[in-house]
């Protein structure tokens, strides 16, 4: 991340700390976080500087717009918005991260507990279609 941002000029570190701390959000909220004089600004950010540098130093965009999405926070749908790429975002303290993705033949999950270790194997059951996977964790948390 260090990489990134400092390839970035400072107009286009502004729209990315925004995001970052925001998730989303929409070009005039974005223009005014980051002192901007025109929404045109924000668009070159994105355009010229903070995609062509994430994609160069992490292999992908870092910034996408959306004219519909459910914010994952809140469950609320948001509408016209710029979207910081999941990959970037920061993960929420204490929480475990998660990613799910789908081959041809399978549905993988991946969970890194973090901070909270889990013990033993794990119990996995599915009922009416939703999967549910416990693990035990020691007798002190």
């Amino acid at each position: 991340m260090k990489r990134l941002l400092a390839a970035l000029d400072s107009r286009s570190r502004a729209v990315w700390w925004h995001l970052y701390c925001r998730g989303h959000a929409d070009i005039a909220g974005m223009s005014a976080a980051a002192g901007l004089d025109s929404e045109m600004e924000v668009l070159l950010a994105i355009r010229q500087a903070l995609n062509p540098a994430a994609e160069a130093i992490l292999g992908e965009p870092a910034v996408e717009f959306a004219p519909c999405r459910a914010d994952i926070s809140t469950g609320e749908k948001i509408y016209n918005h710029w979207w910081l790429n999941p990959v970037f975002l920061p993960p929420v303290a204490g929480e475990p991260l998660v990613d799910i993705f789908e081959t041809e033949s399978e549905l993988v999950l991946i969970v890194d507990p973090g901070s909270r270790p889990v013990y033993g194997n794990p119990e996995v059951t599915c009922r009416n279609g939703i999967v549910m996977i416990r693990f035990e964790r020691s007798e002190g948390r």
